[in-house]
């Protein structure tokens, strides 16, 4: 059994062994985090901009195919409770709230409304490497920014450093690589330390609202939503969506895509299954 299989070797598994290659969904989010604090992502428009000009379809290709990951728009990953699909950022936005394409006319419409045409901008990257976005992604981000109209350029780090620079506010990154894997699965896992104004520590390494965001109304929503979920489990989902799209609307993130476990059994294996919390469930299978 080969767990996590690399991305190299991905197209040749698929071909050679399509029936013992299993794709699992991660409770997870990869995004880029704009710095709601720090021009010009300090605007709205520019911000939203962003999320209309990337070619998510790209940014899949780049990070090992479907198999490896699925594109999103969004902050919650599907296997959260309150998950429910929503994407205004793309061509033609319907109630499935799937991707489709960019809309890079309307994107640079944004940003010349914005008045922040012309500004440099420093993309903050990370050899990491996965689940974490490739170097190739940032490549491509400044690629995007470009057309924009905007004076990119791409600055990385080592994977020890990296987080200590995005973190850290008196740093004023203006954009970089960041994500989430829920510790435990309540969509307040997400929310709570990423989008709170609590949650945002100034001038600290420790400081995980690395997009510096805070919206009161959106906080007091959140507040309202943990209290239903002892009582109305269904109730606080329909919240927890609420709030996932209202913070999709403000665009702290760039949404990008929810990892995915790839898998791949011997023939005599059976019963593949798959949590998104626990991983492969390895006392449910069986050996011929």
């Amino acid at each position: 059994m080969l767990l996590s299989a690399p991305p190299a070797s991905i197209g040749q598994l698929a071909t050679l062994y399509a029936g013992q290659l299993h794709s699992g969904p991660q409770a997870n989010t990869l995004a880029f985090t704009l710095n709601t604090r720090v021009a010009p992502f300090s605007n709205l428009a520019a911000r939203q901009a962003v999320n209309y000009a990337i070619d998510r379809n790209e940014i899949v290709a780049l990070n090992g195919g479907p198999l490896t990951v699925q594109p999103t728009c969004q902050i919650l990953p599907p296997a959260l409770p309150g998950y429910q699909p929503y994407c205004p950022y793309t061509i033609l936005p319907s109630a499935s709230g799937h991707w489709t394409a960019p809309n890079l006319a309307l994107a640079r419409r944004l940003v010349r409304a914005s008045g922040t045409r012309g500004d440099k901008v420093t993309v903050l990257g990370s050899n990491e490497g996965p689940p974490g976005p490739s170097l190739a992604t940032g490549r491509y981000l400044v690629s995007v920014l470009d057309q924009l109209g905007y004076r990119a350029t791409l600055r990385t780090t080592g994977p020890l450093r990296y987080y200590k620079v995005l973190d850290n506010s008196r740093e004023r990154v203006q954009i970089g690589f960041d994500g989430w894997q829920v510790d435990f699965p309540a969509p307040s896992d997400f929310i709570d330390p990423l989008f709170t104004c609590a949650s945002f520590v100034p001038n600290s390494p420790d400081n995980v609202n690395t997009a510096e965001f805070c919206d009161p109304r959106i906080d007091a929503q959140g507040q309202r939503a943990l209290a239903l979920q002892v009582g109305d489990p269904a109730e606080a989902a329909g919240q927890w969506a609420r709030i996932d799209r209202e913070i999709v609307n403000q665009a702290p993130w760039v949404p990008l895509y929810n990892p995915r476990t790839l898998t791949v059994v011997a023939q005599r294996v059976g019963n593949y299954q798959f949590h998104p919390y626990w991983g492969l469930l390895i006392d449910q299978l069986w050996v011929r």
